[in-house]
């Protein structure tokens, strides 16, 4: 650690170790793979002069100095599409396909939405799969409010390890999704408002290859049960959007239902390694004062 800097913390350890990994992966692909590899050190070397500089006191700074990476998932993602074909060559939504059968019975992606052929309810399980882009804030705001800075520095760790191992499942293992596979959901249920939002916001940011596992599943589960660890008055509050979240990736034919388990899996492992970063990289003692403005 620097003189009166916080040092590399848990979250910027998340964060090199990310983009080392895919850096180095990023020579697969050529002089295009070497540039992405160079921004890549770039980022790296930038975290690190950021950790010599003490943690910021104002709530806002603390908030993006500890949940940058998380932050960042927008990049990070646009990336991917590049990056998994450097690595590996076409898609593995065959392979998937069958694993959704024997475990499923089906493809579930395919038919969820036909079992209960309501409007309101292809609505509400869209609406539910768009909480992504809140719950997330929402419930880092409320590992704060119960466990200060430290709690919150551990709900980032968790978040970031969770995004950071389904990342690196898209570039070693792309699945396109049943949405790029079959296509998107037509008919009845397509018309209301809310899914075509969805449809829209997707079409025009979406990576291709980033199916398996659901990162969405995996991020907004492990920033769940990190809260519930801080407090658990968050995981009755958010049980609602969470667990509509899960369903409507698959009732929307935006996942494989193996994708929303993979993710499950993934944001439980993220769950099992974060307590150990967070307190092997904690937060320096001084960065635990009161909040100030």
């Amino acid at each position: 650690m620097s003189k009166n800097g916080t040092g590399l913390l848990a979250i910027d350890r998340v964060a090199i170790g990310y983009l080392a990994l895919t850096g180095a992966l990023s020579f697969a692909g050529g002089l295009q793979g070497v540039m992405f590899a160079a921004l890549h050190v770039f980022v790296i070397l930038l975290i690190v002069m950021i950790s010599r500089r003490p943690l910021p006191r104002g709530k806002v700074g603390t908030f993006f100095r500890l949940l940058y990476p998380v932050a960042a998932t927008p990049l990070l993602y646009h990336e991917i599409s590049y990056l998994n074909q450097f690595v590996v060559t076409g898609f593995f939504d065959p392979i998937v396909q069958r694993w959704e059968v024997a475990l499923f019975g089906s493809q579930v992606s395919q038919e969820a939405a036909g079992w209960f052929p309501a409007l309101w309810l292809s609505e509400f399980m869209t609406l539910g799969y768009l909480t992504y882009y809140f719950v997330i804030p929402l419930l880092a705001i409320g590992a704060w409010a119960s466990g200060g800075r430290a709690g919150f520095h551990r709900l980032g760790v968790t978040v970031a390890l969770a995004f950071a191992l389904s990342y690196v499942g898209f570039i070693l293992f792309p699945v396109m999704g049943p949405r790029y596979w079959y296509g998107a959901l037509e008919g009845a249920l397509s018309e209301g408002s809310i899914y075509q939002f969805a449809r829209e916001l997707l079409e025009g940011g979406s990576s291709k290859g980033t199916a398996f596992p659901s990162s969405h599943v995996a991020g907004t589960c492990a920033a769940w049960f990190a809260a519930a660890r801080e407090d658990e008055r968050p995981f009755f509050l958010a049980a609602v959007p969470v667990v509509t979240l899960v369903l409507g990736t698959v009732w929307g034919g935006f996942h494989y239902a193996v994708d929303a388990a993979a993710g499950l899996m993934i944001a439980g492992i993220a769950l099992a390694l974060a307590p150990r970063l967070a307190a092997w990289a904690p937060l320096p003692d001084d960065s635990l004062a009161p909040d100030t403005p």
